[in-house]
């Protein structure tokens, strides 16, 4: 352990465990030294257990987000608005990959997206792996992934392949097999720099420090998403509540099933066990299978249009995101992606 960290560290533990919140400029400093290697992993899960008992402050966020996006490899692009869909994770209600589908969707509805995301953590399929499922090269480097992005309008930004520093604190991360700040950061740390982000939590109160957090971080419009029934996604099974980040301010937005004209429906019936199972259910969505799965990712999509101000209401958006289904226009975005 470096010098710096070698005081920087107990000391940081001590305040933690003390109930007091890190600066931002703390938590940039400590991120930085577990991203170069430079902290021993018995002090680094001693801070990030610490931190998790005292529950992560949005300062602490914020430092945390800007010392990983020094470290992450950039995606150069030509897009003045660029989507993401990554959500935190960490919900538990087991379905496929909306998020996933619905970046597709609003791609293939004109909208550019970079999706950011990850293998699966705390779910059953995380979006690396359903990509991977359906024939996507996941594994591509930073020039192929930009290539992509400004020539189809959508590209994978996989966490494991532009975050190369993430390697030094992986196996702390594994070994102590419980959700640590990191969980958090993924939405925040697009490789892309996504103008605007269609971010589910796991929380109320994770959607709540998320917010903030992206207010400070800064993009041109967010919706922070968070329903009713647990779920990281807009829901369909009861309200989901969205934050609204913009740089005047934060405001809050609710929306029903009635609101997108789609039948209500539980997370029972989005459920997928692998990402094979998760791989075919999109599959058929995108060949014009109706049902709860492809109710769930218009809404997603509609409330993803309405983000980027391609539709005026959810409504709009879910007869848009249609039409780009039935048109086999998703389909054909999924093959471009394949390529």
């Amino acid at each position: 352990m470096s010098e710096n960290a070698h005081s920087a560290f107990p000391a940081a533990i001590r305040q933690a465990v003390a109930g007091e919140d890190l600066s931002v400029d703390q938590t940039s400093d400590l991120i930085d030294a577990m991203l170069r290697g430079e902290a021993g992993d018995d002090v680094v899960a001693e801070l990030l257990l610490a931190l998790r008992a005292k529950g992560e402050s949005v300062s602490e966020l914020v430092g945390a987000a800007r010392a990983m996006r020094r470290h992450m490899t950039r995606i150069p692009h030509k897009h003045d608005v660029l989507l993401d869909t990554c959500g935190t994770g960490g919900s538990g209600s087991g379905t496929f990959n909306i998020s996933t589908a619905v970046a597709i969707v609003a791609a293939a509805s004109g909208v550019a997206v970079a999706k950011h995301g990850n293998r699966k953590a705390t779910s059953r399929t995380g979006s690396a792996d359903v990509l991977e499922e359906l024939g996507v090269r996941i594994e591509s480097d930073a020039d192929a992934v930009a290539e992509r992005l400004d020539a189809i309008g959508i590209c994978f930004c996989f966490a494991a392949k532009l975050h190369p520093a993430m390697r030094h604190v992986v196996g702390v991360r594994r070994k102590l097999g419980v959700k640590t700040l990191f969980n958090l950061l993924g939405p925040l740390c697009n490789p892309a720099g996504a103008t605007h982000q269609l971010l589910g939590t796991s929380s109320p109160d994770a959607q709540a420090k998320v917010a903030a957090a992206i207010a400070q971080l800064g993009t041109t419009r967010s919706f922070v998403i968070h329903a009713s029934d647990g779920q990281d996604e807009v829901s369909l099974d009861g309200v989901t509540t969205a934050i609204e980040v913009q740089t005047e301010g934060k405001k809050t937005l609710t929306w029903s099933p009635q609101d997108f004209g789609l039948s209500p429906c539980t997370a029972d019936a989005l459920a997928a066990i692998d990402p094979a199972e998760s791989a075919s259910i999109i599959s058929r969505i995108f060949a014009g299978e109706p049902g709860p799965t492809r109710d769930a990712v218009l809404a997603g999509t509609a409330a993803a249009l309405l983000l980027v101000g391609k539709v005026a209401n959810v409504g709009e958006g879910v007869t848009l995101a249609a039409r780009s289904i039935d048109a086999g226009m998703a389909t054909a975005k999924l093959e471009q992606l394949r390529g």
